[in-house]
């Protein structure tokens, strides 16, 4: 047995000895603190849940606001405001009783409305983009200009939504936040969108979250102000935990400072500085807690964590939650056993060290320090030899690791650039991926762009780019997108401004343009990557990037230059890339071997998905010409309906956009996305195509007798014959008489009008009749004309009829075979139903009104309107505006239309474009409502 051996033998037996004795207490004092573990794990979650409601609360007050910002009212409030202010102050004070508060008729309706939904608005304005007020919920209108929030959107064009930090509100004098949304009209920034928020809903949120009664919470704003305490005191004022200052309003309410808040005086706060610090490590997004903090006369544990606001851009873009758990009791019980146990062990651990102190630390302690110092070094590539003068197996273990040492030194270096190489690997096509699905899943051509620029320059750490797009017809590459970050440039695309640098051609003086990089690349198909363009002689006229330097102070330097090419080979444009930087983003370096091979992937991923944006787009615009197609077909099989599908689509969409507009009654809530806009107008456009089947004599019958030609001629050839008879055998009868009953037959069969029970019976006393010719009698009229004559309404008899009507069920058929995406699926539902009618006497299906959905009914009021006012019926005169509107009406008290969708008809705009776009000016015979301002 070695000496080695021998000394671990003896040390192993008093180890073991000991540690049974050290274990015992060990456990307990284990269990204490693993107790305490679980107290601190329970309190986050505490924290986290009270956090995430708090989190809603506070997207869900962003997202009222941010819907307000985007509603076509609120626009309107600005582009319709007075330019001179004091008659636009003038004009809303005489409008609205500004001197009360919050009632129907203190403010702007809308904004009066959607504040009585939510107890935690205290004001809603809005402000143009000179930053003059043009509506609020209640009160007068103000001139913020001077305020910071409006210099930092308005005056600074920095249009991203941001919340406030806390203040004293003007109209309530108590603690406030404000939420403020840019206001954008087709594509301009033209105002902003305003709410102030009071705290007591956080204070709600925290009370019913809470379920100990040793705890309670705070809640600050990203200032550090709290803005939900129980103590209701602390509230009232604006407690800022950050810089542990009160701040209390001064006896003026009334007076402002220089910033136009309320003035106010700031005392010091005499609380813990671990609150304080805990309030600045949540803001900044970390989690954690403070153990024993005292406070208020106890001892307590601090958890603090952070709160993140989606949807806005602060400086410091979380608030802080606070929990505070009194633990005084756990505290003080822990303290004792810790101690305890501590004591115990250091006595042992005393005792032990005199007994082994030189012998054991001398042989065995003082080797093992020096290996485990040496293995504790993190430095690979420096380290100090071991060298122990012993004659036991340390010295050889000593020798052994000084070898193993200068191996892994060396293996190190090695593993140190491979792992670089995998990390930077790594993130790179995990990056790649993800651009890959956002770019097979956008489908805008401007955005997509945009976004292949942007994720090629993350991917690459590049300073700036452009993206050039390829004109076939003009043969030359087109700027489209142009960035450059560290001079704040942002050109083209969907947010940057206009681009008016010249295209670049790929023919120059009959040859193929290879002077500038990015035409090269076009016309070769090349990867281009320059370390230096200031190096790189005359391979490339770089004399615009040298002048372009000059006039903007700014150096370019690496540049990486790629053609996108799609599936098929074709050219679709260029990626131009300058200055890769490195990590740190401090150092402009060379695009790597890397970079390139993921922008090459980049680009052929890119071409792809612009050539399958434009490949849907084409198809989109051939589908829909294609439907048109087939309507105009169908409109153009009777000679009397031509233009009445277009018609139908026409006021389909108006009133559409009427119900979009609506912001009251029963369809105020309802919003048609642009799909769903889409799906109805197909549903319009396609809604007679079962007329396919409908035969044409039964489509353009004029009168109840005609078929290939007019039956009634038919009978006026007879009573004619009849007539130059001179004579008739079942009567004696003059010419008069004859071409009296042959004129009220001729009005039986043109007659639009309601056929009485008199005429039919007259009807049916003429076709008893009969005359003799050649010796065989013939009655005046067969059974089929007089079945045909004795129709009571209209043109058609029930066979006719239920053939028209067939149409509606043809419609289904044939839309229900064609695989519409699923976006339009309902489009054959929504055609097929427009002859059904509310109380279930409609066709094909008899449904009732809550099986009809809003879109079918829209198509139906726009046919049955187009239908009664159209100018190319053969059985009627046009009819005026006033009648038909009045036999609407009356369908509507049949219970057969809608009457909330046909009061938005009659009160929009809707109607009076129509009549003057489509109608006769005769046929206007009353006055029509003044249209809104309308796109």
């Amino acid at each position: 047995m070695s000496k080695v051996s021998r000394r671990f033998n003896l040390l192993l037996i008093l180890s073991v000895a000991l540690s049974v004795f050290i274990s015992s207490i060990s456990i307990t004092a284990y269990l204490l603190f693993s107790n305490e573990q679980d107290g601190h794990v329970k309190d986050q979650i505490q924290l986290k849940a009270l956090s995430d409601h708090i989190r809603i609360f506070l997207d869900h007050a962003i997202s009222v606001n941010y819907q307000l910002s985007i509603n076509p009212e609120i626009k309107d409030t600005i582009l319709n405001a007075d330019e001179n202010w004091e008659i636009r102050s003038e004009t809303y004070r005489n409008l609205y009783d500004t001197e009360s508060p919050l009632s129907d008729s203190s403010g702007y309706p809308l904004l009066g409305q959607v504040q009585n939904q939510y107890d935690f608005v205290e004001l809603f304005f809005i402000q143009d983009h000179n930053g003059y007020q043009t509506a609020r919920s209640y009160g007068d209108l103000g001139e913020r200009e001077n305020r910071w929030w409006f210099r930092e959107m308005a005056l600074n064009q920095d249009y991203r939504s941001f919340i406030s930090h806390s203040y004293f509100s003007l109209t309530g004098a108590k603690p406030v936040a404000s939420i403020f949304h840019p206001i954008w009209d087709q594509g301009q920034f033209i105002g902003i969108m305003g709410m102030n928020i009071n705290f007591h809903k956080f204070q709600e949120i925290v009370e019913s979250s809470l379920v100990l009664e040793d705890m309670y919470a705070i809640v600050t704003d990203t200032e550090g102000v709290v803005i939900a305490h129980p103590d209701s005191a602390i509230l009232s004022e604006m407690f800022n935990l950050k810089t542990m200052k009160r701040s209390v309003l001064g006896p003026d309410v009334s007076e402002l400072n220089g910033q136009g808040y309320l003035n106010h005086e700031e005392y010091n706060i005499d609380w813990p500085q671990e609150i304080s610090e805990a309030v600045v490590k949540g803001i900044a997004g970390e989690t954690g807690y403070y153990e024993n903090v005292q406070f208020s006369g106890n001892a307590q544990n601090i958890y603090y964590a952070p709160l993140s606001l989606s949807g806005i851009v602060n400086k410091n873009t979380h608030y802080a939650v606070l929990l505070i758990h009194n633990r005084s009791s756990l505290l003080r019980t822990r303290n004792i056993i810790f101690f305890s146990i501590l004591s115990f062990i250091l006595v042992s651990i005393a005792l032990l060290y005199f007994v082994f102190r030189n012998r054991f630390h001398k042989q065995i302690i003082h080797p093992l320090e020096l290996l485990i110092d040496s293995m504790k070094s993190g430095d690979m590539d420096h380290f100090k030899e071991i060298k122990l003068d012993t004659d036991d197996e340390f010295c050889l273990l000593s020798q052994t690791y000084n070898e193993l040492r200068r191996n892994l030194a060396d293996a190190n270096k090695n593993l140190k650039n491979k792992v670089d190489f995998l990390k930077e690997s790594e993130s790179g096509y995990r990056a790649f991926a993800e651009v890959g699905l956002a770019l097979s899943t956008e489908r805008n051509v401007n955005r997509l762009m945009e976004l292949i620029l942007d994720e090629a320059e993350k991917l690459t750490r590049a300073d700036g780019g452009t993206l050039y797009l390829y004109n076939p017809e003009k043969n030359h590459l087109e700027f489209s997108i142009l960035h450059n970050q560290s001079m704040g440039i942002r050109q083209g695309g969907v947010r940057g401004d206009p681009i008016g640098l010249p295209p670049v051609p790929l023919i120059r003086d009959g040859k193929p343009n290879t002077a500038n990089v990015s035409s090269h690349a076009a016309v070769t198909g090349k990867v281009i990557n320059i370390s230096n363009v200031y190096e790189t002689g005359e391979s490339f006229d770089f004399s615009g990037v040298v002048e372009y330097d000059k006039l903007n102070n700014y150096r370019s330097e690496s540049m990486l230059v790629i053609p996108m090419k799609n599936m098929s080979g074709d050219l679709i444009g260029v990626i131009q890339l300058i200055n890769a930087r490195s990590q740190d983003l401090c150092a402009v370096q060379p695009f790597s071997d890397f970079s390139e091979k993921l922008i090459i992937s980049l680009a052929s991923q890119a071409a792809v998905a612009l050539t399958n944006v434009q490949l849907g787009k084409n198809l989109e615009e051939l589908f829909n010409a294609f439907i048109r197609s087939i309507a105009a077909a169908i409109d153009e099989k009777s000679a009397y309906t031509g233009g009445h599908i277009r018609r139908v689509v026409i006021l389909t969409m108006y009133i559409a956009a009427e119900v979009n507009r609506n912001q009251m009654g029963k369809y105020g809530p309802v919003l048609f996305n642009e799909e769903e806009l889409e799906e109805l107008r197909l549903a319009a456009w396609m809604h007679d195509i079962g007329k396919i089947t409908t035969p044409e004599n039964v489509m353009d019958k004029r009168t109840k007798l005609e078929r290939m030609q007019d039956g009634i001629e038919i009978i006026e050839a007879r009573y004619r014959m009849m007539g130059s008879m001179g004579c008739n055998e079942a009567r004696q009868a003059d010419w008069d008489e004859l071409e009296e009953e042959f004129e009220f037959l001729k009005s039986c069969n043109s007659s639009s009008e309601y056929l009485s029970d008199e005429n039919l019976k007259r009807l049916k006393e003429i076709s008893g009749k009969s005359y003799t010719y050649k010796d065989q009698s013939y009655p005046y009229l067969t059974e089929n004309e007089l079945y045909n004559l004795s129709i009571r309404k209209g043109n058609l008899n029930p066979e006719e009829r239920k053939q028209v009507e067939h149409h509606a069920q043809m419609t289904f058929q044939i839309l229900e075979e064609l695989p519409f995406p699923g976006h339009l699926s309902r489009v054959g539902d929504y055609a097929s139903m427009h002859h059904e009618k509310l109380d279930g006497s409609g066709y094909p299906r008899g449904l009732k009104a809550d099986q009809i959905p809003l879109q079918a009914r829209i198509i139906t009021l726009a046919d049955i309107f187009e239908a009664l006012t159209a100018m190319d019926r053969p059985y009627r005169e046009p009819m005026k505006l006033s009648k038909a509107l009045k036999i609407m009406k009356g369908m509507v008290s049949e219970g057969h239309l809608d009457e909330d969708l046909m009061d938005i008809f009659l009160r929009s705009g809707s109607l009076t474009r129509y009549a003057t776009e489509e109608l006769n000016p005769e046929q206007v015979d009353m006055d029509l409502p003044i249209p809104d301002d309308q796109d």
